[in-house]
């Protein structure tokens, strides 16, 4: 029997990226580091990422096989792996970059930077935020044992529900995660791999320790001993401005008994998804798993997780007793009539926008200061990527109807398109954004995704009854929501892409 041809042995790794590889292993040479080592790489490589031979280094120092770390280098695109030139921030291509400035194609993929240039944050700092009274609840968590329960009780009297866009109480899920085997962990969502999302960003620039409070006390209500930040790699300002707020409250002592962490994501919506998040904080491809068992039973590290995005954290003082303060903004979403709305794409002023009670969705486009120059309201597309294209006429109607007629907001982000647009080709834009941000997994959702975009993207007639087919498939047999909404998505379109009146 003939031998198999032996591999040829990968040879040294350049000086540069060596050093740069063992000053962050220096961090901690564990395999759920490997995502922010890679992100670490690229970064002390100017933007390009780490080499083959890099790649086989750093696998044998973490015991890895070559093929697992491959896995994770080539799954996330802030990694950049291989690459010659540096990461991409330029305008994407994607919807809403198309959209504001006539771009059909970009290196890079969404970066939700969507609302242009800003001025530098200016977040809360924590001599005023303490001064505000911010984290006195702690106070009461550490000297009172009956406190726990106590909060715990206020928050599911206050009804608080998740702001990802399934609303499932969370009460009932630290309860959960209180009844499960093991010392729970805390992860912080800031991901937002959402097409055109930025409201968490919003949240963080202005007044970081609101999420931060919120998140440590999970973590004393729950027993936790370890809080993530998960944080999206193109938020560097957030960083920034995160690194220092962790410092501050573990330089005050508030962290005693809870690690608290800051990492990276690498740029995948399917992260999205809370179990593929909870994989690459593993160190392992962002794939979705089965459920049950659900994270609050068995999620990082089979340890029981509780899993919120930033709003949900910051929303969730209003529960034991935090109010909207004039001077800061953002605090109004402490108002639970109140919203943040994402809104990009052709008009004057993107941005986050908050509202409160809103009446038509035209009215966020007043509060974005207009349509752009020469555009007309040609209507919206709701939810993001997998969301609905809303027509102009729609747009006027009371919210409350749409609401009721089954229209979903998730975590609220607006595209507002002309009446120039061709719906179709926006369309086609957001089934490519989901052909490409599919893990691949399962079959429903890898090749409906890929098959969808093809066919709106193709110059020939729609053909309806085959997007009806692909919704009927992907909503039904894909593993987790990124198909199971495309197919939604899918199935929208019958209406959606039929002609209306502006």
């Amino acid at each position: 029997m003939p031998r198999a041809p032996e591999i040829a042995p990968a040879g040294p790794v350049d000086a540069a990226e060596l050093a740069a590889l063992e000053t962050s292993l220096a961090r901690g040479a564990t395999r759920e580091r490997l995502l922010e080592i890679l992100l670490e790489v690229r970064d002390a490589k100017g933007g390009r990422g780490i080499s083959e031979k890099g790649l086989r280094h750093l696998a044998d120092r973490l015991r890895l096989f070559p093929a697992e770390a491959y896995e994770v280098a080539t799954a996330f695109p802030a990694v950049n792996y291989g690459a010659s030139e540096p990461y991409a921030t330029e305008a994407c291509g994607d919807l809403a970059c198309a959209l504001r400035h006539g771009t059909t194609s970009g290196r890079g993929v969404c970066r939700n930077h969507c609302d242009g240039p800003r001025q530098a944050p200016e977040p809360r700092s924590f001599a005023a935020y303490r001064a505000a009274g911010g984290y006195g609840v702690l106070d009461a968590l550490r000297d009172d044992p009956d406190a726990p329960a106590r909060i715990l009780e206020l928050i599911a009297t206050h009804h608080a529900v998740g702001r990802a866009g399934v609303g499932f109480p969370v009460a009932e899920k630290w309860r959960q995660v209180m009844a499960a085997a093991g010392t729970p962990v805390i992860i912080v969502n800031v991901d937002e791999g959402e097409l055109a999302i930025f409201k968490d960003r919003f949240i963080l620039e202005s007044d970081p320790h609101g999420v931060l409070e919120a998140a440590l006390v999970a973590g004393r209500v729950t027993g936790a001993d370890a809080i993530f930040l998960y944080v999206r790699d193109d938020y560097a300002p957030i960083h920034a401005i995160l690194r220092q707020a962790m410092s501050d409250v573990v330089a005050a002592g508030l962290t005693e008994g809870i690690a608290i962490e800051l990492r990276r994501s690498g740029g995948a919506f399917i992260c999205g998804e809370e179990t593929a998040l909870i994989a690459s904080l593993e160190g392992r491809p962002a794939r979705p798993s089965e459920r049950p068992p659900f994270p609050t039973e068995r999620g990082y590290l089979g340890r029981p997780t509780v899993l919120h995005n930033a709003e949900t954290y910051f929303r969730l003082r209003a529960a034991w007793g935090a109010a909207p303060d004039p001077a800061v903004p953002v605090s109004g979403l402490l108002d639970p009539q109140a919203a943040v709305f994402s809104v990009s794409g052709r008009v004057r002023a993107p941005g986050p926008k908050l509202a409160h009670g809103l009446a038509r969705l035209e009215d966020l486009v007043e509060l974005a200061g207009g349509m752009a120059a020469g555009a007309r309201l040609g209507g919206m597309v709701v939810a993001g990527s997998s969301g609905t294209l809303v027509a102009a006429a729609d747009c006027r109607r009371p919210l409350a109807d749409l609401l009721a007629e089954g229209l979903r907001l998730g975590t609220r982000g607006i595209i507002v398109f002309g009446a120039d647009d061709d719906k179709r080709a926006i369309a086609a834009r957001m089934a490519a954004y989901l052909a490409r941000e599919s893990c691949g997994q399962c079959g429903p959702c890898r090749v409906g995704t890929a098959k969808a975009a093809h066919v709106l993207a193709a110059p020939e007639p729609l053909d309806m009854s085959i997007l009806g087919d692909l919704s009927t498939v992907m909503g039904e047999a894909s593993l987790c929501a990124l198909g199971r909404n495309a197919g939604r998505f899918l199935g929208g379109l019958s209406s959606s892409l039929a002609p209306s009146n502006p």
